[in-house]
């Protein structure tokens, strides 16, 4: 009978454990447009944030989809999209290459409403872009798309004529970017946020590095919370350079600071999960 119990304990205990680390991550990193971002520099910045402290802590899952994974909603990406909307947590998909799949979104403006990415996030995912204008065209299969243009960010987040186009862009950390992502330094934004497009819209921004009305990297938090959390879409270092200028490409580096210092923080992880099964299994070992 004691042994029963025991074994009883350790079954309820994994089941919590189960629902606790179900959190998942994808990356795109299919080809890129190679103006604003290199197929080499987007592989090694994959390979920064898998391998940072405390990255792999957050996930039950991480997978990469590249090349020939992301064409269309049935593609692998896109049944991975599928499957990670609306099943109760939060996950996270990574656009490293900066371009934006026909899985996610179909070019040229196909779905202004209900693609899949803006159903993931609806639902209250995650979604981090880095280089090129989030949501403007795809470079899948090594040609570029037609465009979805401004359009596709502007339906994506619900905002008509938003824009990222270039401005001044010259970049200083803010208080939250030195505190959150420490390696970040100041950098020419050719594609940032215009924080008053977002005023009086379903969404609030979190502000990393600005220029007066210009942020990047920023994330924008919806107001309006999904059945897996609440939905985010950060747009980061978006910049037209194949390869960063500094020894550290910050574009790997600051997405793993983002992650694991402000959205573990802010979003719904628990990093814990594991040690607490270990902690508590030696305590009902212990009783034995």
């Amino acid at each position: 009978m004691r042994n029963f119990v025991i074994f009883l304990a350790l079954f309820c205990l994994l089941a919590t454990v189960q629902l606790v680390m179900a959190n998942d991550m994808a990356h795109y990193s299919g080809p890129t447009n190679p103006g604003w971002i290199a197929g080499g520099a987007v592989a090694a910045n994959v390979k920064a944030i898998d391998g940072f402290k405390g990255v792999k802590a957050m996930f039950n899952k991480i997978e990469d989809f590249g090349d020939g994974d992301e064409e269309g909603e049935k593609s692998p990406l896109g049944e991975w999209l599928k499957a990670h909307t609306g099943n109760g947590q939060q996950d996270v998909i990574i656009t490293d290459s900066g371009t934006c799949p026909s899985a996610m979104y179909p070019f040229p403006n196909k779905k202004p409403d209900g693609s899949l990415i803006e159903l993931f996030v609806e639902a209250g995912n995650v979604h981090i872009n880095v280089a090129d204008w989030i949501y403007y065209m795809s470079y899948e299969g090594g040609v570029r798309s037609p465009n979805n243009g401004p359009s596709g960010a502007a339906n994506v987040f619900d905002i008509k004529g938003l824009s990222f186009g270039a401005r001044t862009g010259n970049i200083k950390p803010t208080k939250l970017g030195k505190k959150y992502i420490p390696s970040m330094k100041e950098f020419h934004s050719d594609r940032p946020f215009h924080t008053e497009q977002f005023k009086g819209s379903d969404w609030d921004l979190v502000i990393f590095g600005e220029d007066g009305a210009d942020a990047d990297p920023a994330v924008a938090i919806s107001k309006t919370p999904g059945k897996d959390g609440t939905g985010m879409i950060a747009a980061m270092w978006q910049a037209a350079k194949p390869k960063w200028p500094e020894k550290v490409d910050i574009r790997g580096i600051g997405v793993a600071e983002f992650m694991v210092n402000w959205l573990q923080e802010n979003g719904t992880f628990d990093v814990d999960a594991k040690h607490k099964m270990t902690t508590t299994w030696a305590r009902i070992k212990g009783t034995n």
